[in-house]
């Protein structure tokens, strides 16, 4: 029985990897694969969160969810060359800092101030 005034001690764990096969569009040739990997505490139900990946889907690198409760790894069979599943389109989510080509666009925002609110502006 869990004692509810202590924290779990996290000793045993369920993970779900559901395997994707990745096309450039829909119906095509499948030219790439994923896994998607979730991780939880089997006794308090909390989820694990992957850490160090860049958020988004990405055919070259592990990503994870916005969240980071689910990793996202290309993976390749054993007997493919090296480059199999590169080039499939993919997204990232950036925080931060990030460049904005149309300040414009964005209302409410007051584009003098290169600083203001975290943005860089063109």
């Amino acid at each position: 029985m869990i004692d509810q005034d202590r924290p779990c001690p996290h000793e045993e764990f369920d993970a779900v990897v559901e395997v994707n096969r990745l096309c450039k569009y829909r119906g095509g040739v499948v030219s790439g694969y994923s896994a998607d990997i979730r991780i939880w505490c089997k006794q308090c139900t909390e989820r694990f969160r992957f850490i160090g990946t860049p958020c988004g889907l990405l055919s070259d690198r592990p990503a994870c969810s916005v969240d980071e409760t689910e990793l996202r790894a290309p993976i390749r069979p054993a007997s493919s060359d090296p480059d199999f599943g590169m080039g499939i389109p993919g997204f990232s989510v950036r925080m931060g800092g990030e460049r904005v080509t149309r300040p414009d666009l964005i209302k409410g925002i007051d584009t003098s101030d290169p600083d203001d609110h975290g943005v860089v502006w063109p």
